[in-house]
């Protein structure tokens, strides 16, 4: 990367290499997505893209990470002075975030979810330990959980609305998002107190 470019510039490409990867991620899938393609479309040089992620899979952590960043904003500005939200302003949040114009994990197929999960870490998105750390640091901000919620069972509803997303063109199209709606509304009865 030209040692020329300002903060701001290096911001914007950052920016921009972003939402090229969101947008071929949906166009062409995950594991068909290539670095130099993504170069190409964001007309930088490939070895500049290397200026800004270490490899497709550092990017792909950050698609990952800018969505998990905007969820926490959405998140920060609904607490309440207690620093808190109800169960019932979290569900809504939660089931918001598993939209597909909001979780770009929701538009991977099953060949895409194979190559994440050979091309990534055992600490990150394939993790048990991962998992409970961040679902607990969410509900530590949620009022009127039951007590003795086991935090397992909501992560294996989400890894299941997870696992129809991959297949979702073998389900009934007009009816997916109800039925997405259903599980939500499982976890709601579930974790309330």
């Amino acid at each position: 990367m030209p040692a020329n470019f300002t903060e701001e510039q290096r911001e914007q490409i950052r920016e921009k290499l972003l939402g090229i990867g969101y947008d071929m991620i949906r166009e062409i899938g995950l594991k068909r997505m290539k670095v130099s393609m993504i170069a190409e479309r964001a007309d930088i040089a490939t070895g500049t893209f290397y200026h800004f992620f270490d490899s497709k899979e550092s990017f792909v952590k950050a698609l990952t990470q800018e969505q998990d960043r905007e969820m926490e904003q959405k998140l920060a500005g609904m607490l309440l002075p207690s620093g808190k939200i109800s169960l019932d302003q979290a569900i809504h949040l939660f089931r918001d975030s598993f939209r597909k114009e909001n979780n770009i994990l929701m538009e991977l197929t099953l060949d895409d979810w194979v190559w994440l999960k050979t091309h990534t870490t055992k600490d990150g998105l394939f993790s048990a330990v991962h998992d409970e750390q961040e679902a607990m640091r969410y509900l530590s901000y949620v009022d009127g959980i039951r007590p003795d919620l086991d935090i397992r069972i909501i992560i294996n509803f989400f890894k299941t609305i997870y696992s129809m997303a991959q297949n979702r063109d073998t389900f009934i199209e007009d009816v997916f998002e109800t039925n997405i709606d259903m599980i939500f509304d499982c976890i709601y009865r579930y974790a309330a107190a």
